[in-house]
Formats: structure tokens, sequence, C-alpha cells
């Protein structure tokens, strides 16, 4: 192979690379409310997506056998339940309101969620403190 074929076969390389990690990334880029979700569930079943919302307190229940928590997902508008397997998230047993991110896809009525990012507002809240000037 001389230098030219050589750089024409890398600089493919590198051109398939980048088009799909743009395809794959677009797959995973749809972000949705609780509400829009419900809304699109048809044609969002199958599909990666992201939805946002609020964990509905009292509805959480983790399966250490099956490293599965089952809760129920709202924006306060409408409310899905979320089957995550994976890891344990921190839950906060003092919180009052959880916001939850969870990414996966419809299977039916029920969202199966592989990756889940929670905030617990009341968690990072600090002391107010006086400013002295």
């Amino acid at each position: 192979m001389n230098k030219k074929t050589k750089l024409l076969t890398g600089v493919s390389i590198v051109v398939i690379l980048l088009v799909y990690l743009a395809f794959s990334t677009g797959l995973t880029s749809n972000q949705y409310e609780v509400t829009e979700a419900v809304a699109a569930r048809e044609n969002l079943t199958g599909k990666i997506i992201v939805i946002n919302g609020s964990m509905v307190p009292g509805t959480d229940q983790w399966d250490p056998l099956n490293r599965t928590l089952t809760f129920k997902l709202t924006d306060g508008k409408a409310t899905i339940d979320v089957v995550y397997t994976g890891d344990k998230p921190n839950l906060a047993a003092e919180a009052v309101e959880i916001q939850a991110v969870v990414t996966g896809k419809f299977n039916s009525d029920v969202f199966e969620a592989f990756r889940m990012l929670t905030k617990c507002p009341s968690k990072y809240e600090g002391e107010t403190k006086d400013i002295v000037k």
C-alpha cells in the first residue's frame, strides 16, 4: 500500500466512525417530560428515550435479588410505571420529592429503564447564612 491509499483508508475509517456516532447519539437524544412521553407512547415504543419527572412518594419497591426498582414517575399531569434494572440509586427516605431522569424504552404501558439519575433537592440545600458586607 502506498501512502495515498493508507491516508484514504484512514480518513474513510474516521468519517465512518463520525457518521456512526452522529446517528447513534441522535437515537438517544430525545428527551421528554412524562406528559409528552405518554402522549407519544405509540410512536416511541421500542425507541430509546429519556424521560424527566418526579418519583411518586411511596411507590418505589426495590428487589435486591433481580436488582430491579419499580416506581411511578410523574410530572404532575401524567404518570407512568417505570421498571429500572441496575444498581440501586440513592433514594433518601426523608425526601419529599425525588427528581429522576430515566433512559430506556416503552414496553406496552411500562417504561423499562436501564439508566437512572436521581436528585433530591433537600439533599443539596445548604444552610442560609447572612452575608456580612
